[in-house]
């Protein structure tokens, strides 16, 4: 749901001096990178001597929540530069959700993640960038996080999809193919779809990923059945598989927010075509997406 800022109540609070900063980095061009992100928004923004704030403004509880790398305020109110990212994203016509989360919040983090968020604040910048490159070189799923954190990463273009799609068309083709296979196939095969697909899922969302993956999930479904039958080797396999794939499927309705009884149409013929059990948490964990008219959508073509 989108969220109104009221500009001038947000520069009266953060104090006179933030706000003519932050009104002045606007007017003088100084905020770049402006982007949509997650819910929030981020920019950069370059004061009068050069020097660069990278910053990420969300709404948390139906308030603004600023992050700047440079300017974070103790008492929790924005800083000059997230006041001129407000400003720049309310010029440019960009909202805010109530979605959106924190971006390094340490709040709910276990004592591990603690340690390791306190860790990573000590680091200096080009020591935090350093690990962060050296780490999306060996991860593309983590390399995907970091460029659609920042903004950088389109939505997902032919190549990316016929990629996708020619994986879960040799998936689907394996148990009718003239060559021999056995089980791992099947395994490896699903593993490929289910990497692949979250990949996708990294990028801006679009309807076309979204039909892919349900398109995956029911090869899936029917792929897993042959593994059922040898589940003294393959026990879990199946459903790890298969609830990455409802993972994504689930992620991705929840951004693209598609008509409600369309959806409960789909999500119905899903859950009928699976040959054993459907690993999508239908209708249960899409209950706020469908709402009443989807829910009952669900329920009339499950009766059909």
């Amino acid at each position: 749901m989108a969220v109104t800022v009221d500009v001038n109540a947000l520069l009266a609070e953060v104090g006179p001096e933030a706000a003519r900063r932050g009104r002045e980095s606007v007017a003088d061009g100084r905020v770049s990178g402006l982007a949509a992100v997650n819910g929030g928004v981020r920019a950069t923004v370059t004061d009068r001597e050069g020097n660069r704030s990278n910053v990420s403004v969300v709404i948390v509880g139906r308030t603004l929540v600023g992050d700047c790398d440079r300017d974070n305020r103790p008492d929790g109110t924005l800083c000059e530069h997230a006041v001129a990212v407000v400003v720049a994203a309310l010029d440019a016509g960009i909202t805010w959700t109530v979605t959106a989360d924190v971006a390094g919040a340490a709040v709910g983090l276990n004592k591990n993640e603690r340690m390791v968020a306190e860790a990573a604040a000590a680091l200096t910048r080009i020591e935090l960038i350093g690990l962060v490159v050296e780490q999306a070189s060996a991860d593309r799923l983590f390399a995907g996080k970091v460029l659609r954190r920042a903004g950088r990463l389109s939505p997902a273009g032919p190549a990316e999809l016929d990629r996708a799609r020619r994986l879960v068309r040799d998936a689907a083709a394996i148990p009718d193919s003239h060559r021999q296979w056995d089980f791992y196939d099947l395994v490896r095969a699903g593993v490929a779809m289910a990497e692949e697909l979250e990949l996708l899922a990294v990028r801006p969302p679009t309807a076309e990923v979204l039909a892919l993956v349900e398109d995956a999930i029911g090869v899936w479904d029917g792929l897993s059945g042959y593994l059922y039958d040898a589940w003294e080797t393959y026990e879990t396999e199946p459903s790890e598989i298969g609830e990455r794939l409802a993972d994504v499927h689930l992620d991705l309705c929840e951004e693209l927010r598609p008509d409600p009884v369309e959806l409960g149409r789909r999500l119905a013929e899903l859950v009928e075509a699976a040959e054993v059990e459907s690993f999508l948490d239908a209708p249960e964990g899409y209950a706020d997406i469908l709402g009443e008219e989807g829910l009952d959508a669900y329920d009339a073509a499950l009766d059909h």
